[in-house]
């Protein structure tokens, strides 16, 4: 099996169900021999371009087919789909994606939709979509950067024509940030332990964070194993920071799993103290209970527990965290699957986070710290939460953090971070106390 099958079954999995990470770890288990590194990397990078430009390539096909592209057969759709992404985006030479397509409508049955292939694939390629004309900027907004047209117009709504550089700073991935495990390492020993590994190690915007360029999975190297490291994204670090914790303390993280805030709470406390780990999921508690025994913390324990309901059982905390579930739009970057959300379900989700948060303040020690964050820049889902929430509880107020990392904004409701300004996800983060 090629590295080009493999994608076009895997897309044509992803159109009937799941989550494309899944899809295409299935697709990639069920080889036999198994794909070489570098083939596997290569479908993996058809596969997820090809979902993350899918309605960009699908205007352009269709300029060519007699019948628009989603009508057409899966194999030829995705063997199309997939054809076109590697010669606009991947730097695949055109004869060679053509070619390749052309031996994939075969060896998938579609030998008479051959000849189509080769020529729509043809004048697609050479295609300007820049001379695409959209009756209104929230039509180019969803065409151009392939976002369902409800998430399109979320983002134009709040941030107009910002819009399109926030969807644009979608497609540029950057290094990934890791957090060094206090508890058993430091900042300078595992740079060097990683290098050794053949990591590209420079230090990230503060201290106990790197930016790492690693050769395979992160989860692949010792350092790993050993729990000298976790992977967590500059926001996230950011957010876990503000809740400013303490040795000694007794901190609840909420909406814990899979545990990266926590590990990263566990270390500012030190191991002293007591950390509570909670999730509604209980399939994704033993995320949190591994990440706990492999990071070597033992002042935190996991429980189930559903964040909007109060548990009179759990006391009170010095501090608490709230990451709450949330749309998701600010990480589109690393999950292609939010594109093409509907967010029908939007209002509920924004009810369920201040029911959530308004629990959460029930559970703080007098003088203690609340945090509420997502990884969404909806501003119904941030500003709009925490304002409400003020409202209600007139004894609480917005505290500005400590330091602002650069291109983040601090406004009066929390901190805002923006993909093309942060060249992080996109995060939203406030830091509350009672006056």
């Amino acid at each position: 099996m090629t590295a080009r099958y493999l994608a076009v079954r895997a897309l044509m999995h992803q159109e009937r169900d799941g989550y494309s990470n899944l899809v295409l770890d299935a697709e990639l288990k069920k080889c036999d021999p198994p794909l070489s590194r570098r083939d596997a990397a290569f479908a993996a990078s058809i596969f997820y371009t090809t979902l993350e430009r899918q309605r960009l390539l699908d205007c352009c096909l269709d300029q060519f087919t007699r019948k628009p592209v989603a009508k057409l057969d899966a194999p030829v759709r995705a063997i199309l789909r997939a054809g076109l992404a590697q010669a606009k985006f991947l730097d695949v030479p055109l004869p060679a994606a053509v070619n390749e397509s052309v031996k994939l409508a075969k060896a998938f049955g579609k030998t008479s939709a051959a000849g189509m292939v080769n020529a729509v694939l043809r004048r697609a390629a050479a295609f300007d979509e820049a001379t695409l004309t959209f009756a209104e900027p929230v039509e180019r907004l969803a065409v151009q950067y392939s976002l369902s047209d409800a998430v399109a117009a979320l983002l134009y709504r709040d941030y107009g024509e910002e819009a399109f550089a926030i969807a644009e700073a979608f497609y540029h991935r950057g290094d990934t940030f890791i957090r060094v495990n206090t508890l058993k390492t430091g900042d300078e020993a595992l740079a060097d332990t990683l290098r050794a590994e053949g990591c590209e190690v420079r230090p990230g915007p503060w201290e106990h964070c790197l930016s790492v360029r690693f050769p395979a999975s992160p989860a692949a190297t010792k350092a790993f194993a050993l729990g000298l490291f976790h992977v967590q994204g500059l926001a996230s670090q950011f957010a876990a920071g503000c809740v400013d914790a303490l040795p000694g303390q007794r901190v609840l993280d909420l909406c814990a799993a899979p545990g990266g805030k926590s590990l990263t709470l566990a270390e500012a406390m030190q191991n002293e103290g007591s950390l509570v780990s909670a999730d509604a999921v209980k399939s994704r508690l033993p995320l949190i209970e591994q990440a706990f025994a492999r990071c070597g913390v033992t002042c935190g324990s996991v429980r189930a527990g559903d964040a909007s309901r109060f548990d009179k059982t759990l006391g009170t905390f010095d501090r608490v965290l709230c990451d709450v579930p949330c749309s998701g739009i600010g990480v589109i970057g690393k999950k292609p699957d939010i594109r093409f959300k509907t967010l029908e379900n939007l209002s509920s989700l924004v009810a369920l986070q201040q029911k959530i948060l308004q629990n959460a303040a029930r559970y703080l020690a007098q003088n203690g710290r609340l945090v509420y964050s997502t990884c969404t820049i909806n501003v119904n889902e941030n500003e709009d939460q925490v304002r409400a929430f003020c409202e209600n509880h007139p004894e609480f107020h917005v505290v500005a953090p400590q330091t602002v990392p650069e291109g983040a904004v601090a406004g009066k409701w929390g901190t805002l971070f923006l993909p093309h300004k942060t060249a992080s996800d996109g995060f939203f983060t406030a830091i509350l106390e009672r006056v």
